[in-house]
């Protein structure tokens, strides 16, 4: 079928493009091992009209006239499979470019060799200045050594990541000096058997702020809970104590174990008292912990214990995202009050 026809029958023209095959042919034949060669593909077109992308080579004969070898390898899957690479490898790049966590690769001499945005924002370095440089300038003098030997470990352990909270935490160094709290996850590959490794690192300074903030925070309350001449507790919303203060442990009794009992079953009633007042007396501060757990807030007076102390009572629902959480006992003992 292509016999006396042109070559043109079966390497198109590409868009835009005037082609004059016979001298491509001749260019070629007369540098058969020109690099240009090793990257140049074609467009091809089958009888049926599918396009193809052909690596070309030529080689000139002059028997009996002159005349062009011409080899075509179909490449059409290997290109698709390069952009296909090349297309993962750009979107990668780019969220690593952009992502929140400060991103830097090392070769397997701790070198850096990338450099994102945000490790550009935290340490204070631009890309350019960093690049090539032994990672040891983001570390504090004190880590250097012992940070390398860990890299080294790594390297030549079985495990491919270490993801953040694993090692614990640790600390860079700013262009300007400041050390700062990190959390790092560590992954390392290996291609023709180099190691490349990749830490994503975290800024953790205003989470240990909050952490600290918290833990003064309770401290406080728990300075208050505990000194409070008032006897407190806190109850989860179904009335059982996670939390009981000295005066209300003093009110129960040194040997009795609150935490993780119902309110109403703790031996707040005097032993003179019959079994079936103290049934009767359970029965109604069960009722009174149910409703106080549908959001009602309650106080009363009533009387505990083997000497009838007269107690001004009251128990408050703590109320989140608008349903009861915990709720909130407090007795205050008014005995010497009322006697007065």
């Amino acid at each position: 079928d292509l016999e006396g026809h042109g070559i043109a029958n079966v390497l198109v023209a590409q868009s835009g493009q005037r082609i004059d095959p016979v001298a491509w042919l001749a260019r070629w034949a007369e540098e058969p091992a020109s690099p240009q060669l090793r990257y140049l593909t074609l467009t091809g077109q089958t009888r049926a009209g599918a396009m193809l992308r052909l690596s070309v080579r030529v080689a000139k004969l002059a028997v009996p006239s002159l005349c062009y070898l011409v080899t075509l390898r179909d490449v059409t899957a290997e290109q698709r499979e390069h952009l296909d690479v090349k297309h993962a490898y750009l979107v990668v790049s780019r969220i690593l470019a952009i992502a929140d966590d400060a991103i830097v690769n090392l070769d397997g001499t701790q070198h850096i060799k990338f450099f994102n945005g945000s490790a550009e924002r935290l340490f204070g370095y631009r890309a350019d200045e960093v690049l090539g440089k032994p990672v040891d300038m983001l570390l504090p003098e004190r880590y250097r050594r012992t940070h390398g030997e860990h890299v080294r470990t790594f390297e030549q352990g079985p495990s491919p990541s270490r993801l953040m909270g694993e090692r614990g935490e640790i600390v860079g160094l700013t262009k300007g000096g400041e050390e700062i709290p990190l959390e790092a996850s560590i992954t390392k590959v290996f291609i023709d058997g180099v190691p490349t490794f990749s830490a994503h690192l975290r800024d953790i300074r205003a989470r240990k702020a909050a952490e600290r903030a918290l833990k003064e925070s309770e401290q406080r309350f728990r300075t208050i809970f505990e000194h409070a001449l008032e006897a407190i507790a806190l109850l989860d919303p179904r009335g059982r104590v996670v939390a009981i203060n000295d005066a209300a442990q003093r009110m129960l009794g040194a040997s009795v174990q609150a935490i993780g009992s119902n309110l109403w079953e703790l031996p707040w009633w005097g032993p003179q008292q019959s079994s079936e007042a103290r049934q009767q007396a359970e029965a109604r501060l069960k009722e009174t912990v149910e409703r106080c757990a549908a959001g009602e807030e309650i106080r009363l007076r009533t009387e505990l214990g083997a000497e009838q102390r007269v107690v001004d009572f009251s128990l408050r629902p703590v109320v989140t995202d608008g349903r009861v959480t915990s709720m909130v006992a407090e007795g205050r003992d008014i005995t010497a009050v009322v006697e007065r």
